[in-house]
This record gives C-alpha cells, structure tokens and sequence, in this order.
C-alpha cells in the first residue's frame, strides 16, 4: 500500500483542454499534444504545486471508455484573460480551493496493478476517514519537476470536503 497525504490547494486560474479519448494511446497521444501546447505558448509559470500542470480524469479511460479528460496549466491570476485570448485552443476556467488527499506514485507511467494499489490506499484512507466526501473536481495526476535534475515526478490526487483525522 502507498502511503497517503493531504495537502491545501489555492483557487487557480487554469487553461485547460478537454476531450474525450478512448484507450491508452489515445490518452497518451493527447498529453502529448497538450504538451506542445504549452512549450508553444510559452505560458508564465507559477511555482511549486499550486502551478504545476495536471490531468483530471473525469471518467474512466480505457479501450471500453473515453473518460473524458482534460489537461490544465495553472495560470497567474491577473494575466489569464490575455493568456486565454493567446490561446485560442484552451480553455479558461477558475477552479475553487480544496483539499486533496494524495499518492506519490514517482517517474513513468503505471500499469493496471500499480493503478489498483493507488485505488486501493486512497480508499483504504478514505475509510478510516468519517466525515470526508469527494469533491466533484475529478481525479488527477499532477506533474511536478524534480528538484534534482529535469526529471518529473507525479502524484494521483483526489479532492475532498472535510476535515481529515490528524
């Protein structure tokens, strides 16, 4: 089992884009685009993880199912409109602050039964919970840098209401 976390996340300005896409290349394929996105656009960036781009899964991804998802750079604030008008193909959306419990899953992508674990300790922690509801702002990979080297290292996150126990 991994272990779980929980952390305090800001009100974000987001540029986001949302599709539905069947099936593991599809999905990859996307990302892939969202990233050239970005490296185009050059967008300003905002530190640590209240700025660090992130994938909400909004429904389940697989050769039977198109989620959808929807790929989000957080913006500044005071620049997001002139951002969005930028960037015709994004989106631009606020997103409340939350609390979000927490899975460091590390570099390169996870197979299904690694995919299970993640499940399956966030839902173990999330009964040992009372009082804790999941918010309806989708599940999500967030991508941060390392702090040693270019690597990135990724975290599965689900937003929540409550308070957790300390």
């Amino acid at each position: 089992m991994y272990e779980v976390g929980t952390r305090e996340m800001p009100d974000r300005s987001l540029l986001c884009i949302k599709r539905s896409v069947a099936g593991r290349d599809h999905a990859w394929a996307f990302g892939k685009e969202f990233i050239a996105l970005l490296r185009h656009y050059q967008l300003p960036q905002i530190r640590g993880r209240a700025g660090a781009f992130f994938c909400i899964y909004w429904g389940e991804v697989s050769e039977d199912s198109d989620g959808p998802m929807e790929w989000c750079r957080p913006v500044p604030p005071d620049e997001a409109e002139a951002l969005a008008v930028r960037c015709p193909e994004l989106t631009l959306r606020a997103e409340p602050a939350h609390q979000e419990a927490f899975v460091n899953i590390g570099d390169g992508q996870i197979d299904g039964a690694e995919w299970q674990l993640v499940e399956q300790s966030l839902h173990a922690w999330s009964d040992q919970q009372p009082g804790i509801l999941p918010a309806d702002l989708g599940l999500r990979i967030t991508y941060l840098p390392s702090e040693v080297g270019q690597d990135t290292y990724q975290d599965f996150a689900v937003p929540f209401h409550g308070q957790p126990r300390g």
